[in-house]
């Protein structure tokens, strides 16, 4: 302790750190980019697992969760969205043991309101309407203003601080307008309602990766408008909102299920529901009550971040371990030089506690210095990392627990490094290391560091291979055939409460410009698949047939993709196909139409699910269409041709892409000033059904770069005490007439063999992880024969890493003199 607090030994060890200042700063960059990495994963952790831990009574607080069936009687997952309304009217009247209980349903409404110049501001403002339990169950409490009576006001609304600034421009809001638009979708003709709020409460902005989500108002049930957008909600097969509920005293979740799901049972299956939907028996869907303590790691989409915060997790450990091996490396041969010193010290009377002392101190300011820049770098590259992963910190890593945090880490990877280099130190003898003799650190230390840089080795070819099997994979996403063209193709979603007059003007005004070559509205982007509809179909063999229903389209959407028409024709403004649609070849096949093309004209029949019950006629058929990414098996479809088609997305085929992203935001600013839609091109829209692969592409890539950087560092050092080691028997060799080549394979036979202990340790365990992630797609890369591709790269990449960490030390092993080595 009393060495801890010797000003002469911090001098000392910040004069051994200046003294080999390119060692030192490697050291450091390593460590402080480790410990970054290890601070942006734990807040990101925090922020994932952890949202809902300050709730009130949150052991008895209970979410429900809903999962359905699909084509071919398979079981959804389970999805946060479940029937509310109705699920909470049937608990209430069932006197379920539940306290207080809130509805959630989340709804973009566009907003505008006065900005006091004379002028208005628009915004979309995500409502979160609810009831007035959410406060007491979710601790909400006002800012400003009165937050009950915001909710219990048919006029009133609570905006979030954040709310208040996207609308008003400041967070003094209380008593001002604003007029929102309510979408009715429900109803045969589409209109919107207008409600003129008054703004009674702000409340502190929520945390985005809490159980509500982020929203910027929030609003009770009373409003009439409000009322008669939660009748769209109500029915027992539709998912709509979230329920949240608190059980009373002596209460299970597993009793809460087994109430949900008899309720549930109780209600008649949805008409038109596919009989294949109920394929090997079952029920037509499944309620469950999960704890709030448990959503994070069990509930509704818990695998996904299970698997997204442990490669995370994994990642950054691996980084900061192999930053801490490199620094036991480099400082084992700053200590084998420093034999003299030792020894003089030794001979002083320094015992064994006074030297791990002394390596401890000069580790600590090392990784001192290394956790200052590494909680810099890790404030600095927040922005970065969030745009990277798609996550806005809520924990902030520059705070009193991300200093404690990287002080404890400090502590341990100092208190790591110290022990071998004391152990080292242990060895030296006084005598002869005073007289010039020195010492080697052991056999049993050479092993450790080469164990150490094996482990290093192996981490790195195991991160390169994964990055290239998730990378290799993405590509293949991207490239699949899909019988549609997306090159020069843009596409931007229209907002769900978009009026048919202002879709008739955008599309008229892109029509007219001189480089597009076509333009329409559909109901998805191809290829994208955001909307997953099935219906029942019976064609020639008279058995009902699943398929696909999910795409309607206005005239030229065939054109826009280049789909190819095999058979039949559809009418210019497709008022001729009011009852009929489009089949793509797969479809007409799987109906029993033999040719598929002489399914033109033929009448089907089909459930009363699919635009109530009425007989279709085939306009057309297609050859093959994927709307499914690489996931999902490829589905027959059947696509409705349409005069008119509300929301959904206009998709446009440019021969100036550039050109006409830049008239787009134009005309969008001027027809729709309320929104702000964003084009992208067709391949960025099919892209966002695999953001998250293309996010654990990224990630993986980062480590596996910082991986194959930390072992050319590791293969440095060892390399260094290699040629220090061997540097007699190298100047002998050449002094019997050893040439070049001779010395070169010398060092390549022992960093070969740690190559190939590296591949061998390391490879056979990317395999298996590589079929374990590529066994969730349905369409796989070819990488090569036996699936050896990504294993090969990942075997180069560490050859030549290591070939450039050694060339430096291969050089200085040709320019040894031999009376200077002899001399030693």
């Amino acid at each position: 302790m009393n060495l801890l607090l010797s000003p002469t030994a911090w001098r000392g060890a910040w004069r051994q750190l200046r003294g080999e200042p390119v060692p030192a700063v490697l050291v450091v960059c390593g460590l402080a980019l480790g410990l970054a990495l290890s601070l942006l994963a734990a807040a990101m952790i925090r922020d994932k697992l952890w949202a809902d831990a300050g709730l009130p009574e949150s052991d008895r607080l209970v979410t429900f969760e809903w999962r359905a069936r699909g084509p071919g009687g398979a079981t959804t997952e389970w999805f946060p969205d479940v029937p509310a309304s109705a699920l909470q009217a049937a608990l209430r009247e069932a006197n379920a043991p539940l306290g207080p209980m809130t509805r959630a349903l989340n709804a973009p409404l566009p907003a505008r309101a006065d900005d006091g110049r004379g002028g208005q501001r628009h915004a979309r403002l995500w409502t979160l309407l609810a009831d007035p339990d959410i406060r007491e169950l979710f601790a909400l409490k006002a800012v400003s203003g009165d937050l009950a009576a915001a909710m219990a006001s048919p006029e009133g609304v609570a905006l979030t601080e954040a709310g208040a600034l996207k609308l008003f421009g400041t967070t003094q809001a209380i008593g001002r307008q604003l007029t929102a638009t309510v979408a009715l979708y429900g109803e045969s003709q589409p209109r919107r309602l207008e409600a003129a709020l008054t703004v009674m409460a702000i409340i502190a902005t929520p945390d985005p990766h809490g159980s509500l989500g982020s929203y910027d108002a929030l609003a009770g049930f009373n409003a009439p408008a409000a009322k008669v957008f939660v009748d769209q909600e109500t029915s027992w097969s539709f998912p709509a909102g979230h329920l949240y509920a608190r059980l009373q005293p002596g209460a299970t979740p597993d009793a809460m299920t087994a109430l949900a799901q008899h309720l549930l049972d109780r209600q008649p299956i949805p008409p038109g529901l596919p009989a294949d939907f109920l394929k090997g028996g079952g029920k037509f869907a499944y309620l469950r009550a999960m704890p709030m303590n448990d959503r994070a790691l069990e509930g509704a989409e818990s695998p996904l971040r299970l698997m997204q915060m442990g490669a995370l997790a994994a990642a950054a450990v691996a980084v900061l371990a192999m930053a801490a091996i490199n620094f036991i490396n480099l400082w084992s041969v700053r200590t084998l030089r420093r034999q003299r010193e030792i020894g003089l010290r030794k001979s002083l009377g320094a015992g064994v506690a006074a030297l791990v002392g002394q390596f401890f101190v000069e580790a600590w300011v090392v990784t001192l210095l290394a956790g200052a820049s590494g909680l810099l770098l890790a404030w600095w590259a927040t922005p970065a990392v969030a745009a990277l992963m798609a996550h806005e910190f809520v924990t902030p890593v520059l705070s009193l627990q991300g200093l404690a945090l990287t002080l404890a880490l400090s502590v341990a990877i100092a208190a790591c490094s110290a022990l071998p280099l004391a152990l080292i130190a242990q060895r030296v003898q006084p005598a002869a290391s005073l007289a010039g003799r020195s010492h080697s650190e052991g056999r049993a230390g050479r092993w450790l560091r080469r164990g150490l840089t094996l482990l290093q080795f192996s981490a790195a070819a195991l991160f390169t291979a994964m990055t290239a099997v998730v990378l290799w994979q993405n590509h293949h996403a991207g490239a699949v055939e899909r019988g549609f063209h997306v090159r020069d193709r843009l596409a931007f979603d229209l907002p769900w409460e978009t009026q048919l007059p202002q879709t008739r003007t955008l599309l008229a005004r892109i029509k007219a410009w001189p480089e597009v070559v076509a333009v329409a509205a559909a109901t998805d982007v191809p290829g994208r698949n955001f909307s997953r509809v099935h219906s029942e179909f019976t064609g020639a063999s008279g058995n009902p047939v699943n398929l696909a229903t999910s795409v309607q389209f206005t005239p030229d959407w065939l054109n826009v993709y280049g789909m190819r028409v095999l058979a039949g024709r559809l009418s210019a403004d497709h008022a001729a196909e009011a009852d009929a649609v489009v089949l793509d070849r797969a479809a007409a096949q799987a109906l029993g139409f033999n040719p598929p093309e002489s399914a033109v004209g033929r009448t089907l029949g089909v459930n009363s699910q699919y635009f109530g019950g009425k007989p279709v006629t085939v306009a057309a058929v297609i050859a093959d269409v994927r709307m499914e990414d690489t996931r999902s098996p490829p589905a027959p479809n059947v696509l409705r041709p349409r005069v008119e088609v509300r929301g959904g997305a206009i998709s446009l085929h440019s021969r100036d892409p550039a050109a006409t992203r830049v008239k787009l935001a134009a005309l969008l600013r001027e027809v729709m000033p309320d929104e702000s839609p964003q084009v992208m091109t067709a391949a960025e829209q099919q892209a966002r059904k695999i953001e998250e692969d293309v996010r654990l592409g990224r990630l993986i890539a980062i480590v596996g770069a910082l991986a194959l950087f930390m072992s050319a560092l590791g293969v440095y050092a060892l390399a260094a005490h290699s040629l220090r080691r061997r540097e007699r028997e190298i100047v002998l060799r050449k002094l019997h007439g050893a040439g070049h080549g001779a010395v070169a394979r010398l060092l390549a036979r022992e960093f070969g063999v740690l190559v190939g202990l590296a591949c061998v340790m390391a490879l056979p365990l990317a395999a298996w992880l590589a079929q374990a992630y590529l066994g969730q797609f349905v369409e796989r890369a070819d990488m090569g024969p036996l699936g050896l591709g990504p294993l090969v790269i990942a075997a180069a990449a560490l050859v030549a890493v290591t070939s450039l960490a050694v060339l430096r030390h291969l050089r200085a092993a040709f320019a040894l003199r031999p009376a200077q080595a002899l001399r030693g």
